[in-house]
């Protein structure tokens, strides 16, 4: 049963960064992307998913090296899943600088 509650746990926390990315973006990276002269428009969502993830993703990182006891933190970093879905979050906060535009 503490198994289920983990992941219970685990599944509040994405929420919650889905929440938190959501008003990342729509607040603070809005403007700093129309600051670099990217339009704000197209598919936004990508965007918000990607800041989520990619904060959910370092909150993993660094709760990691803190709680070194955490078996469900040990086998989350070493999925592949995981290390894929982190790289093209990331890439999807920051290739609209390279472009010059929200892309997808």
């Amino acid at each position: 049963m503490a198994i289920w509650k983990m992941y219970l746990v685990t599944v509040i926390e994405i929420i919650l960064f889905l929440v938190v990315g959501f008003l990342l973006t729509d607040i603070v990276l809005k403007n700093v992307y129309e600051g670099a002269g990217i339009r704000f428009i197209g598919n936004v969502w990508v965007v918000w998913f990607g800041l989520s993830f990619m904060l959910f993703g370092l909150y993993t990182i660094v709760l990691s090296y803190v709680s070194k006891e955490s078996q469900l933190l040990k086998e989350r970093l070493t999925s592949k899943t995981f290390w894929v879905i982190f790289v093209a979050s990331t890439a999807g906060v920051f290739v609209p600088f390279f472009i010059g535009e929200i892309p997808f």
